[in-house]
């Protein structure tokens, strides 16, 4: 109840209550599950033969050379914007058990609040594309972009983002100053750098919009590693016989649909 000090009140003796503690482990289970499925929808491990060469040949660029002749290549089902979501899964999953480790549970739950209301019409937009339904595509992605701004770039900055910078310091009334300022840094920093990649993302969404309004196409960038060639070409497009457009890019197959989370 209250404004956002209320964030910070009691701690660390507030109650932690069983519904909280599950609303973690959900969420800690699926940004984990989140890192792995991007991983293995992004990478793949092939073999070499005795002289060196991939038996398998393909465009794909080699990223590592690993011992026992195998090497790790960019899967042809790589996301857009892998290293966006990699680095927004790696900074995510630290701030899950971080914060549950230092018990701020309060402010955690508010961040996951935020991202879990804006993810609903950014799956919603991936797959009425993925489907080819284009009115329904154009909804869903005017209340992507309008609810990603009120909550991840409006809510998630200006209100809690704010608490923590300004407010957080009301539990050096129950916890030594020093031990307050050991881990404070560490979600500043982490909260920011995902700020700052929500800020690309809408970018992105830009990006998608101008195409959509100039040539009447619906792009999903962030569903391949290069977008579509030339940015706003359509040298990998086609037009269906209902006039919806498909991406020829990776055959948008079905699993690229499941990559996270904006988490």
């Amino acid at each position: 109840r209250g404004n956002t000090t209320s964030l910070w009140n009691q701690f660390p003796h507030d109650p932690i209550l069983p519904g909280m503690a599950w609303y973690y482990l959900c969420q800690c289970a699926y940004n984990v599950d989140a890192l792995l499925s991007l991983l293995e929808l992004s990478l793949e491990v092939t073999s070499l033969d005795s002289g060196g060469k991939e038996q398998h040949p393909k465009n794909n660029q080699t990223i590592l050379r690993l011992p026992l002749k195998l090497q790790l290549r960019w899967s042809s089902t790589c996301r857009g914007d892998f290293t966006e979501m990699f680095v927004h899964h790696i900074v995510t999953n630290l701030l899950v058990m971080g914060s549950s480790f230092f018990r701020l549970t309060r402010v955690g739950s508010m961040v996951f609040l935020v991202h879990d209301i804006s993810d609903v019409p950014v799956d919603l937009s991936k797959l009425a594309n993925f489907l080819k339904w284009k009115i329904t595509t154009i909804v869903c992605f005017i209340t992507m972009v309008l609810v990603w701004l009120a909550t991840r770039l409006g809510i998630f900055p200006f209100v809690i983002y704010k608490s923590i910078l300004v407010e957080s310091y009301l539990i050096t009334l129950s916890i030594e100053p020093l031990h307050y300022h050991t881990f404070r840094w560490l979600f500043v920093t982490l909260i920011a750098l995902i700020i700052l990649l929500h800020v690309a993302w809408f970018g992105m969404f830009i990006q998608m919009g101008y195409i959509l309004v100039t040539k009447n196409e619906t792009h999903d960038l962030s569903e391949h590693k290069q977008g579509e060639p030339d940015a706003f070409g359509s040298s990998t497009t086609q037009t269906s016989t209902n006039g919806t457009i498909t991406n020829g890019m990776n055959g948008d197959s079905a699993s690229n649909t499941n990559g996270k989370k904006h988490n």
